[in-house]
Formats: structure tokens, sequence, C-alpha cells
């Protein structure tokens, strides 16, 4: 999504982000202080992801706000799970318009993540950390595929080739490329989130909406939904 490396990666969480990573607000943000959200609950706490998935029978959507180092040489990441399928076409109004709320948020908020890690300071941040994978793998006689700027992507980071993928994976671990791209990325993300506090009170506020619509069927659409005949 994010292009590069980013879109063709996924990343492990290291306990050790939470107190380097930094964090957007001064002050608390909502109920929640963002900077104490684990990375790989934003998803579920924040775009309530998990109560989605078990209404609809899905893997939890919105896993790109999921931050995680570098993986080259697990296997590809999942994909979103398919959710809005026949159970949203059946639901009622209520839980259908609740969840196109979370998922238009969900949208602006990863906007704004990527812009931001493309602009000024961040993307310089960004080239300098690529730069000590790519002279890693320069040391270990891979080189840049085709012209145009160096990155991963120019190198064939990701792309399937075994032997490489082996040896950016190593390049990560020995230079902190994987925990420094990891902090950048949660750190961002949290300083968005920080733009949208009534928003995600909103959200929580939709949250009975969502949960309703995970009752067992009782009998009718109405019924499975928590809502009057």
């Amino acid at each position: 999504m994010l292009g590069g490396i980013v879109g063709v990666t996924r990343f492990v969480l290291s306990a050790l982000l939470i107190p380097l990573a930094g964090c957007a607000a001064t002050k608390p943000a909502t109920d929640f202080t963002y900077q104490d959200v684990p990375a790989e609950r934003i998803a579920d706490r924040l775009f309530l992801a998990d109560v989605i998935a078990e209404t609809e029978g899905c893997e939890p959507p919105f896993s790109d706000v999921v931050v995680r180092r570098p993986n080259f040489t697990g296997p590809p990441p999942p994909v979103d799970g398919g959710c809005g399928g026949s159970v949203r076409s059946s639901a009622p109004w209520e839980y259908v318009n609740a969840v196109k709320r979370i998922t238009a948020l969900h949208d602006v908020v990863v906007h704004e993540w990527q812009v931001l890690l493309q602009s000024g300071p961040e993307a310089a941040e960004t080239r300098a950390t690529e730069a000590t994978l790519l002279h890693c793998l320069d040391r270990v006689g891979f080189t840049q595929l085709g012209p145009g700027d160096p990155s991963p992507a120019s190198y064939g980071v990701g792309s399937g080739d075994l032997a490489l993928n082996n040896a950016a994976q190593r390049c990560s671990d020995e230079t902190g490329y994987g925990w420094r791209t990891a902090a950048q990325r949660l750190r961002t993300l949290r300083s968005v989130l920080g733009r949208h506090e009534s928003e995600f009170n909103d959200v929580e506020r939709l949250r009975p909406v969502l949960e309703r619509g995970a009752l067992p069927d009782q009998g009718s659409d109405r019924t499975r939904f928590g809502l009057p005949l």
C-alpha cells in the first residue's frame, strides 16, 4: 500500500517499541492513551476490527494498521479477510452504516499516514534507514537490478528470490533496519491517530451496534441484530 518495501512485507512487533516509539499527543486522547495501546491491538481497539470479524465470519479487517517488523523470509502477508459478504448484505442499515463510518475513518487515517511517511523529515528518515539495509546487501554481493533511486524494491527484495530474501533478513537484523522501520511506522501512525480523537470516541459508541450483529441467529435478521420486530 505504501510502496517499496512496506507494500510487500509485514512487520513483527518488538516489545521494545512500546517505550521507545514515542507518542504524538501530549495528553490522553479519547478514552485511550494511544501510546499505551499495543501496536497489534490498534485495529481492534480503535477500529473495532475484531468485532466486525466475529460478526461477519472473516479475518479481521484493517490489518494495514498493524505495525510489525520486516519479515522477508516468512509467508506472504495475509489478505484482509473478505469482510462484507452475505452477512453485511442482509444486515440492518444501522449495522451497515456503522461499518461504513468506521471504514471511512480507517481510510482517512491510512491516507494521512501514507502522506506523512512520504513527506519531509519522515521521507528522509526512511531513505536513511533503507540505506543501511542496501549497503549491507551490497557488501554480501547483491546489487540494484534497474535504474532509478536505490530502494529495497529496486534491489528485488520481496520479489521471491529466496537467497536475496534471506540476505535481506540477516541485514535487517544486523543493522537494526527492521527495528527502526517499525518504530518509525508506529510513531507516525500514533501521530495520525491523535488527530482524530473525537472520531474514535464516536467509533467506540458504535460498538453495541456491531456486537448486536454477533448474536446467534434467533429466527430473523432483525432479532439476530438485536433490533425490534
